[in-house]
């Protein structure tokens, strides 16, 4: 865990963060076909390569696999037409695939697939082969041509004055994009001096310490649409002109659903990480949830990850500190008011009396408050280990011995404690 009182984030400025602009593409029909085809390509080296790994039992290293695409490229000609270095990205990204399954548990890579409606290749920039006509509202792409984009004024400049690493093309659900990776400068939120406690569940999603509840986004009518365009298609002959219509309906209704989740997430984690400079979070094991058959299904539409992974890199970027608790941390069972640990409490049970000190809990915000509490017990630790004092922006921290003098702001989140050590 980084320190909370650093030299990086007391003070402010401008840093410089690679980020990526996710834009609309409106290819003609000339330029669907090459796009097709580099996605095309991409599936095929992928598999052929990934054929070796799994049959021929040949070793996943860059020399191995550039060979192979060395021998594909003569016994395939066709492969040569599509971008000399989106053929290369494909190993690269196999290579940390496989790494990732054996390193970090995940899944074995798995075959392409042609049915897949989520398909894309990368193209890595090299003297200015992908370059921005702001004017025109066209990116050009090498093998590809002039294509036309549309995005917001502010991205658009962004991009324009940025340095481009590599463009992702991706075809999801009917539309293409364009995903530019660049580099750019970031001014980092202001600081601010609250700590929050988040208790992250099913039946609702973000409880706050503040007294936020975050409920569940309502999609009932986008996915009654998804549902009524799906028994559409299926009523149609496949690849008829009325099963595209109905499946491009189908497309548009997933990307509603999707698009209004997105932005509803956003907007929560984004308010969460400017009013906070603290964020205590639970240790949860979400692939274990997946586990339950009854659990699974919303699990799945909530996305419970997709908080976490926000409230992460949003906290980095603006020098924020997030602090993840225990998996075992018993949050819901002790009491935020004495300290009582109440261990007969059931999985249903919504509310609870404190036997000790009579105080009644609603059981997510009381677990969200010892969160926050047992967040801020880890950040003095830390400062008691490494022992320092420093200003920083009338924020003032000082350890010594095994007493904390002070650990004062705006709102004294914690006056004169006793270290846990003594």
């Amino acid at each position: 865990m980084s320190s909370l009182i650093g030299e990086n984030n007391c003070y402010g400025g401008d840093q410089e963060v690679t980020e990526s602009v996710k834009v609309r593409l409106y290819p003609t029909d000339k330029q669907k076909c090459k796009i097709n085809q580099n996605i095309g390509n991409r599936g095929f080296i992928w598999n052929k390569m990934l054929g070796k790994i799994k049959h021929e039992n040949v070793k996943p290293t860059m020399k191995n696999l550039n060979n192979i695409l060395k021998e594909l490229q003569i016994d395939y000609p066709f492969l040569k037409d599509s971008e000399s270095s989106s053929r290369q990205q494909v190993f690269i990204d196999l290579i940390r695939a496989y790494n990732k399954h054996k390193k970090e548990g995940a899944g074995f890579p798995k075959f392409k697939s042609r049915k897949n409606p989520n398909s894309s290749f990368r193209i890595q920039a090299n003297n200015n082969n992908i370059r921005l006509n702001v004017r025109k509202n066209r990116i050009h792409v090498p093998t590809i041509g002039k294509i036309k984009f549309r995005t917001s004024k502010e991205y658009k400049q962004k991009i324009h004055e940025s340095e481009i690493n590599n463009m992702t093309i991706k075809y999801e659900n009917g539309i293409y994009y364009g995903i530019l990776n660049i580099n750019t400068k970031h001014t980092p939120m202001k600081h601010c001096f609250e700590a929050i406690g988040i208790d992250i569940g099913i039946k609702r999603p973000l409880t706050c310490s503040d007294g936020l509840k975050i409920e569940e986004l309502d999609l009932t009518k986008e996915e009654k649409n998804i549902k009524y365009y799906q028994r559409e298609m299926d009523k149609k002959e496949y690849g008829s002109n009325h099963f595209l219509i109905a499946q491009q309906k189908y497309w548009k209704a997933v990307n509603k659903k999707i698009n209004k989740k997105n932005d509803y997430y956003h907007k929560i984690t984004n308010d969460i990480v400017k009013n906070n400079q603290v964020i205590a979070i639970e240790t949860l094991n979400i692939k274990g949830w997946f586990k339950n058959s009854r659990w699974a299904p919303k699990l799945q539409r909530i996305a419970l990850y997709e908080i976490i992974r926000q409230l992460k890199y949003k906290s980095k970027r603006n020098k924020r500190e997030i602090i993840q608790v225990g998996r075992f941390f018993p949050s819901s069972q002790k009491c935020s008011n004495c300290g009582y640990q109440y261990y007969d409490l059931e999985l249903g049970e919504e509310d609870w009396i404190c036997p000790e000190c009579g105080k009644h809990h609603d059981r997510d915000l009381n677990a969200s408050i010892n969160i926050k509490n047992e967040g801020l017990r880890l950040i003095l630790e830390e400062i008691i280990k490494t022992i320092f004092v420093r200003d920083c922006h009338g924020l003032r921290c000082a350890g010594i011995g095994s007493t904390i003098l002070t650990f004062h702001s705006s709102k004294n989140m914690l006056i004169n404690r006793e270290s846990p050590t003594s």
